[in-house]
């Protein structure tokens, strides 16, 4: 193996990894702007059973003719809830694989990486050209992508929300936690704006 080759090996993983990143970007916004109405749909939801529970539907003489109205109205509430959950969760789950796609090919460019660091040096490894980056930066930029898509979407929110969803509990629940989520979701949005 000549000198060169270990670097050249490096660099080939690096040129294989940006396109792929670059694909998933296209997707990850594509999956998060699916999630926008998503969620507007779910607020809206939420605060529409919130206040039909606030309702005294006996206290107004015309729905008196209709003694499960407000059962009723509910339970078309929460189909609809249910319904913008699924939708949301298979987008969250678009925004999973994109996490873990970038995160499996920037792994291998470290690990080749790793394999041939000692051949290549540290003068070969901060050594840019007039064409390149150094290979220093482009480790960096992959590690900073990575942990873009690690720590913007709030993962761990979302499956908090998914277990105590699951099980027993009622739509009416997974409707409450994922509307948690939701304004988290906002506010974190909120603050990187700023």
């Amino acid at each position: 193996m000549t000198q060169d080759q270990p670097l050249l090996a490096v660099q080939e993983a690096l040129k294989q990894c940006f396109p792929v990143v670059e694909e998933q970007q296209g997707l990850w916004q594509s999956a998060l702007s699916d999630c926008q109405p998503l969620l507007l749909s779910l607020s809206n939801l939420a605060e529409q059973l919130q206040a039909a529970q606030n309702l005294r539907f006996e206290d107004v003489p015309p729905l008196r003719a209709f003694p499960d109205l407000k059962e009723r109205l509910r339970r078309k509430q929460l189909w609809a809830g249910d319904t913008v959950l699924d939708k949301l969760e298979e987008r969250l789950t678009a925004l999973l694989k994109v996490r873990d796609t970038v995160s499996s090919h920037v792994e291998r460019v470290l690990q080749t990486y790793e394999q041939h660091a000692d051949t290549i040096g540290m003068d070969g490894v901060l050594q840019a050209s007039v064409v390149s980056p150094s290979v220093a930066d482009m480790l960096e930029w992959l590690q900073d992508i990575e942990r873009h898509y690690r720590n913007s979407y709030p993962l761990h929110m979302f499956q908090a929300a998914s277990r105590a969803a699951s099980g027993s509990l009622s739509v009416f629940v997974r409707l409450y936690h994922y509307v948690v989520w939701v304004s988290q979701f906002s506010l974190i949005s909120k603050l990187r704006e700023e």
